[in-house]
């Protein structure tokens, strides 16, 4: 088998190849197919969490949108 996968199941063999069906995965915990576990492969390692932006700072036209007329 190769190595070049996201998440792998150990008991049916399925394999998701995108990071975002790994953070899914992630949370389901378990194949969704078979119930067996998961192996998470190397597409599959946790993402750094995107930096939020300052929502202080910001005009309010940048947080809320364009008003309507």
């Amino acid at each position: 088998m190769t190595d070049d996968f996201a998440v792998r199941c150990k008991g049916c063999g399925f394999t998701w190849n995108t990071p975002a069906m790994a953070d899914g995965l992630r949370i389901l915990g378990a194949c969704p197919k078979c119930r067996g576990d998961l192996e998470f492969g190397t597409r599959g390692a946790i993402a750094p969490a995107p930096v939020a932006p300052d929502v202080a700072a910001a005009a309010p036209h940048l947080v809320l949108g364009l008003p309507r007329i």
